[in-house]
């Protein structure tokens, strides 16, 4: 007895391996799909699907129409140097800005100018005073605006019919220039002319002078004398 049940055991044991070998031979025959490898997001794809994620959103720039004579509005993107001093002109700003939904201009950490619905003669005033308010200019503050949506600019101001910022074109001079703006005031016996660039002003005898010497670049301002 004790040999059959030994035997039974035996016989057991076989049948019971022989069944996993099976079903380990049916198991491994079953295909396993490959899983897909899935990449992670990149977090600057995130940040543009959840604004204010992981970086400061940034205004959209559009391309705006404009126009010199008209008035500055949402959108408009100035192109803007600011400079202190006459002899050795300081350098306080330098770049780009765009006017926002309230019409205002900030100029990196100096502070905001509101340019909207101003010409830009007066939008060059009001960047002046802001500088001025924040106390950075010791001496004259000088503005050039360069452009305004990619449009190159020069500014005419002081002894003229109407001070104007306004295209500048290839081969533009002084006296084109001061045309532009009604020529000089009924009357005035002045004639000297100051071309200013990048803060430094140059001091011309006459219109004609400054033809001769003077080649117009984008952001020079110039100035008609009233004295001489």
């Amino acid at each position: 007895m004790w040999n059959l049940a030994r035997a039974g055991c035996a016989g057991v044991a076989l049948l019971t391996l022989a069944s996993c070998g099976t079903m380990k031979r049916v198991v491994d025959a079953i295909p396993v799909p490959s899983m897909p490898d899935i990449s992670m997001p990149k977090l600057s794809s995130v940040t543009k699907i959840i604004p204010g994620l992981g970086g400061e959103d940034k205004p959209e720039d559009p391309v705006m129409p404009f126009n010199s004579k008209g008035v500055l509005g949402y959108g408009h993107t100035l192109k803007v140097q600011v400079f202190d001093g006459a002899r050795a002109p300081k350098e306080l700003f330098e770049g780009e800005a765009m006017v926002d939904e309230r019409g205002v201009l900030t100029l990196g950490d100096i502070g905001s100018a509101k340019v909207g619905g101003r010409s830009l003669p007066e939008a060059r005033a009001m960047i002046g005073s802001v500088f001025r308010s924040a106390g950075r200019v010791a001496a004259h503050v000088h503005v050039h605006i360069i452009a305004v949506e990619g449009v190159e600019l020069v500014s005419v101001e002081g002894d003229v019919t109407s001070p104007i910022v306004t295209p500048r074109w290839d081969d533009m001079t002084v006296a084109d220039a001061i045309t532009m703006a009604g020529g000089r005031k009924a009357g005035s016996p002045a004639q000297a002319v100051y071309v200013t660039r990048e803060g430094q002003r140059r001091f011309y005898s006459s219109a004609a002078r400054a033809n001769d010497e003077a080649s117009l670049r984008a952001g020079d301002i110039i100035t008609l004398s009233p004295d001489l």
